[in-house]
């Protein structure tokens, strides 16, 4: 008896911190939240629908580049997973990178990483070089992010409240240059790991299987941005001089959007760094919320879909076999 309350007395204060970290979550999240939509009905109302052109065409090539996101994605995760363990083959990938990432939208974003430990046992990949590759492909993206979200720190908006912003636009290109080297990447990747009470890697990917995901990395936030660019222009008029500032806007939002570990799939996070930044841009003004709605609708719709197809896959493919033929 005296033990087991000794035990309940040691283990409540960590219940009563989970608790309390919880709902401070909670509170963050719905207070951005509620500013967001605040922020959107406001900007709706500004609109004069009789004016808005609205253009299907641009919303579907904008779903396509979408699409290219979750492939690009796809093929990195495949390419990691071929130099740490052995990479399942592409109708298995399909319900491997596509199923999980609805996990995001589980407070805290575990559900992913949860989702794609259990995917990847289905194919004789140990829970270990899950939690590794999954963490190194993250890690990758964000950097990558930063990288091509940092040159909207060089808009004239930006400059007038933080002048001099070009230098913190020069630290994080060159400092996210510098921990994309692999033998720094490694380090801040078994950084992560250890925290996280995993094993560290065993080795750093050869350059064949490194510089693929590296490469994929920045080509979602490219496609991201013309993703986005494609979606505003069915609404509004943007010039392909401009895409270079939309990949920015893209990219940004959704690594922040990402990292805000409150924020179930980025929500409000990432609509309210779009509302913010596509606002800004002439010709477009309050449009910019017709473009955030249908921004996260379209790209939910697509997570589902690219989901279903993946399941499809994993009802036609024998996982059992797939694991005999590797150990064979």
């Amino acid at each position: 008896m005296i033990i087991a309350q000794s035990r309940s007395a040691k283990f409540a204060p960590r219940v009563e911190h989970r608790m309390a970290l919880k709902i401070i979550k909670t509170t963050v999240f719905l207070a951005v939240l509620g500013f967001v939509l605040w922020a959107l009905v406001g900007q709706f109302r500004k609109i004069d629908f009789t004016t808005i052109d609205f253009a299907l065409g641009p919303v579907l090539i904008s779903s396509a580049f979408l699409v290219g996101v979750c492939t690009v994605q796809m093929i990195s995760y495949r390419s990691l997973l071929a130099a740490y363990a052995h990479a399942p083959p592409w109708r298995a990938m399909a319900a491997v990178a596509w199923i999980p990432p609805l996990g995001k939208y589980v407070p805290g974003k575990v559900g992913a990483l949860l989702g794609a430990m259990y995917m990847l046992r289905r194919f004789a990949v140990p829970g270990g070089v899950a939690v590794s590759v999954v963490l190194v492909l993250d890690g990758l993206a964000v950097i990558a992010g930063l990288i091509c979200g940092s040159p909207l720190l060089l808009s004239p908006q930006v400059q007038k409240v933080l002048p001099g912003a070009w230098i913190y636009c020069a630290i994080v290109v060159v400092g996210g240059i510098v921990c994309l080297h692999p033998a720094v990447f490694g380090r801040l990747v078994n950084f992560a790991l250890k925290k996280l009470k995993r094993p560290p890697l065993p080795k750093m990917p050869d350059l064949a299987h490194y510089i693929v995901p590296v490469l994929c990395a920045f080509a979602q936030w490219l496609l991201a941005g013309f993703a986005l660019w494609w979606m505003t222009r069915s609404v509004a008029e943007v010039s392909l001089q401009q895409i270079g500032l939309f990949i920015s806007i893209a990219a940004l939002a959704m690594t922040i959007s990402y990292l805000a570990l409150f924020a179930p799939g980025g929500i409000g996070v990432r609509e309210a760094i779009y509302l913010g930044t596509l606002t800004a841009i002439p010709g477009i003004g309050p449009k910019a919320a017709i473009i955030v709605a249908m921004m996260r609708l379209m790209q939910t719709l697509i997570e589902l879909a690219l989901a279903g197809v993946g399941l499809l896959m994993l009802r036609q493919f024998d996982a059992p076999e797939v694991a005999e033929q590797q150990n064979a």
